[in-house]
């Protein structure tokens, strides 16, 4: 099982936030909930909780041929990998999992494991804040399978985790901090441990295939 870690990247090489801010004419996402609002209500359900005006409106806003995917195709290629195994070759999620977690709500609907969600338990996750994560608005993960010792996955931007979402029960509690949780997670996973599988991811009902849910890291 892979240790949860942090690591740091240089903000002005991936500008993520600016091109989400920009999407949603915004200058400061952790407040983005005063700008749009809202009326769902709490996002409890799993098969739901994407369901929202935010995800619709990111999904929308950038096609993979953007500059944004560019700069996420760069991240994962020159950031990620060589933390993970720089000899490897890797499946990346094609589109990352966009996540609000916005003040009094949550930004996943239960406590999981991905491998219980269509997910292989020999994938990689990277959790990629946009705005400061801490206490209640951020991922509350296990350090171990089954230890349940739950602590919060704490970062500013420019800081971000490769972790073992797969295998670790993880979510969120009701966030308290009168500030939204804007961030992206994704998943890789070597080419030597992957399967062919026709499940669909439940978020998006996207097969779980090498060019649907997966694309080949060049």
């Amino acid at each position: 099982m892979r240790k949860t870690e942090k690591f740091s990247f240089d903000t002005s090489s991936y500008i993520f936030r600016e091109h989400i801010a920009k999407l949603f004419d915004v200058e400061d996402l952790s407040l983005i909930h005063q700008s749009w609002k809202s009326d769902y209500e709490l996002l409890d359900n799993p098969e739901t909780d994407q369901n929202t005006i935010y995800h619709k409106t990111f999904y929308e806003g950038f096609d993979e041929d953007s500059y944004f995917y560019s700069v996420y195709r760069n991240f994962i290629r020159q950031e990620v990998v060589p933390q993970i195994d720089p000899h490897a070759m890797f499946l990346y999620q094609t589109i990352p999992s966009f996540r609000t977690q916005l003040p009094n709500n949550l930004g996943v609907g239960a406590f999981h494991r991905d491998s219980e969600y269509s997910h292989s338990s020999k994938e990689i996750n990277v959790y990629l804040p946009m705005t400061k994560v801490w206490d209640t608005n951020t991922i509350w993960a296990e350090s171990e399978r089954d230890k349940k010792d739950y602590k919060p996955m704490e970062a500013e931007y420019g800081e971000y985790y490769i972790w073992d979402g797969a295998n670790l029960m993880h979510g969120n509690k009701v966030n308290n901090t009168e500030r939204t949780r804007v961030s992206i997670d994704f998943r890789l996973i070597k080419v030597s441990d992957f399967e062919h599988s026709d499940k669909k991811s439940i978020s998006n009902g996207t097969v779980m295939t090498v060019g649907g849910y997966w694309s080949v890291c060049l």
